[in-house]
């Protein structure tokens, strides 16, 4: 799996958008990571304290931020995703450091879960029926598959053929799921249908995959390795490709795609790493919050309001929201 648009470069200071950019951090935090935005406004994701500690964060649309932290969760809480209720999910891990997956509302209500047989299960996407992906590893041979959970409780697990290594990231509200997997060392995308067909992909000239976000169109953004460098890429539904690279771009890496088409991730010039913005029709807004020397947005609402994260002068990492 692509790992590279997790190292944030620090080539040098970026420059500021006109766009209504602000900065946040949860109280104590010295890494602020957030991973989702829901259609109203709430985000999510996790950071990290002083002490090593990791917990999660919900800051609402006014810019108030509630800490997370799962009870029995010693080795810190990690949140990954919201949906247009304000339920959260993603993972805990007990004083063992074993992870568990949970989800939690807007109240504060918590229910946890694991996959039956697992010594981990992690929570990575949810969709407004409630129903959530992610991945576990089994007891047996520490391998790591996915699985879907719907709102009842039911669990379905499932891997691409031929798959040693699967992890599905996002589920869309019709059911369809996507995420990269590992077949002899070579990591490919899939898309997983409402009825458990499941299609691998790669991009013409691809020698690794990832599949990072999927619309309520089947649209999937993602990246690919070809030449020793990353672009990104738009899956249609019927199966064809688009590529995602920003002018002056050396690397690309399409993290977030919203319900018209808006694709949202970062990409590597000269000057170091940024913000960008693709409308449906192709066109680019190149961004970074102030102060910023390395950007890394991560997920895009319907309304084209951007959250992700930038690394300070220091090498600090901060939370943005970025409303157009």
């Amino acid at each position: 799996m692509l790992a590279s648009y997790v190292v944030l470069f620090s080539v040098g200071l970026a420059y500021s958008t006109e766009a209504k950019m602000i900065s946040f951090d949860p109280p104590g935090s010295v890494s602020t990571s957030p991973e989702a935005i829901n259609d109203h406004g709430w985000i999510t994701g996790f950071y990290l304290d002083g002490s090593d500690n990791y917990h999660s964060f919900l800051r609402s649309p006014s810019g108030s931020i509630t800490v997370i932290n799962i009870k029995g969760g010693g080795c810190g809480t990690v949140a990954k995703d919201i949906n247009r209720k304000g339920v959260v999910t993603g993972n805990y891990a007990d004083r063992s450091c074993i992870s568990h997956g949970f989800l939690c509302t807007l109240r504060g209500k918590v229910t946890t879960f694991d996959v039956p047989e697992s010594s981990g299960t992690v929570g990575e996407g949810i969709n407004n029926k409630g129903t959530i992906v992610g991945a576990y590893l089994d007891k047996d041979n520490n391998e790591e598959h996915g699985f879907i959970r719907t709102a009842d409780g039911t669990i379905a697990t499932f891997d691409p053929k031929g798959s040693t290594y699967t992890v599905p990231l996002k589920i869309n509200n019709s059911g369809e799921v996507t995420g990269s997997y590992e077949e002899n060392s070579v990591w490919h995308g899939f898309v997983r249908a409402v009825d458990g067909t499941i299609t691998s992909f790669d991009p013409p000239g691809s020698a690794s995959t990832d599949a990072n976000n999927i619309d309520d169109e089947g649209v999937i953004a993602g990246e690919f390795l070809e030449d020793d460098a990353n672009h990104g890429y738009l899956r249609s539904a019927e199966g064809t490709f688009t590529t995602v690279d920003p002018p002056e771009s050396k690397e690309t890496f399409a993290l977030g795609i919203n319900k018209g088409g808006v694709v949202t991730g970062s990409y590597v010039d000269d000057t170091g790493q940024h913000g960008f913005v693709r409308a449906a029709n192709g066109t680019y807004k190149m961004f970074d919050p102030k102060r910023s020397t390395a950007t890394l947005p991560e997920a895009i609402n319907k309304s084209g309001a951007i959250t992700g994260l930038y690394a300070d002068i220091d090498s600090q990492e901060h939370g943005f929201v970025r409303t157009p």
